[in-house]
């Protein structure tokens, strides 16, 4: 959008990216997950040193690039991403098992995933020549794309395609995390199975399922979705101060496609 400098745009999105793997390359690691995207973890397969140690060094080569393209604001963009994706995640640990209000809940998954999303919306308005204005639009609309995403994520985990996932079913539940069709579901449903799931280490299958049953009983995943549709809506909202054209049309179909998808 805008006229960005090839170069420079190449280099802000290989960096988005490389930030994002090492993203997730730690959590396999503090996750101990056997498979991503159907496929063994750099963990699983080479260990947990190698694992730490490339996902540090993908850490430094995203940083890397964007101070080779000597923009200031998206160093600065860069820089809270990254640190809410770390402060997210310490917060994702100290509440696992426990009871998290929605509030909570909302911030963990604006600093671990919308961070990301609105670092990459700043990078391209930012190169792109756009008013500060635009560019607010653009971290708005990257914000609530990134949240209505998660909770599309949640709901994923509990009715999803286990084959298109690349992952089994209820392995958030499993390790302890508390997702917002969770939350609902504690207050409505049947609390006492779904929290012993949270509280065991390694739930037994037949638990786990009792658990997942508990939370699909109860109304939490049209809850949930109809919130990530309401994120949608605010999202598409804000493009309207972008300038028009295929970027944008763009950006609004993505945002369209996010809930109900299967992977």
């Amino acid at each position: 959008m805008g006229e960005p400098d090839r170069e420079a745009l190449l280099k802000a999105s290989t960096a988005i990216e490389v930030l994002h793997t090492a993203t997730l390359i730690h959590d396999d690691i503090v996750d101990r997950a056997e498979t991503r995207r159907g496929l063994p973890t750099t963990m699983a397969r080479y260990g947990r040193k190698l694992a730490v140690a490339t996902g540090d060094y993908l850490f430094a080569e995203s940083f890397a690039d964007i101070a080779a393209i000597g923009d200031p604001r998206l160093v600065r963009a860069f820089a809270e991403a990254a640190e809410g994706l770390a402060a997210g995640e310490l917060e994702q640990y100290r509440s696992n098992g426990a009871h998290v209000e929605v509030e909570a809940y909302l911030e963990h998954i604006r600093k671990k995933t919308a961070g990301l999303f609105r670092a990459a919306c700043v990078a391209g308005g930012s190169l792109g020549g756009l008013s500060i204005r635009q560019i607010d639009a653009l971290a708005s609309y990257g914000q609530a794309l990134g949240i209505a995403f998660q909770m599309s994520d949640d709901v994923m985990d509990l009715v999803g395609k286990p084959g298109l996932m690349g992952k089994g079913i209820g392995t958030d539940l499993a390790e302890g995390t508390v997702t917002l069709p969770v939350i609902f579901a504690l207050r409505e449903g049947d609390a006492a199975v779904i929290r012993e799931v949270l509280a065991t280490p390694d739930p037994a299958p037949e638990l786990l399922e009792a658990g997942i049953e508990a939370v699909l009983a109860t109304d939490a995943v049209a809850r949930t979705e109809a919130w990530a549709r309401d994120e949608v809506t605010a999202a598409i909202r804000g493009l309207g101060l972008l300038p028009p054209g295929p970027e944008r049309d763009l950006l609004e179909f993505v945002a369209t496609e996010v809930v109900g998808r299967d992977a």
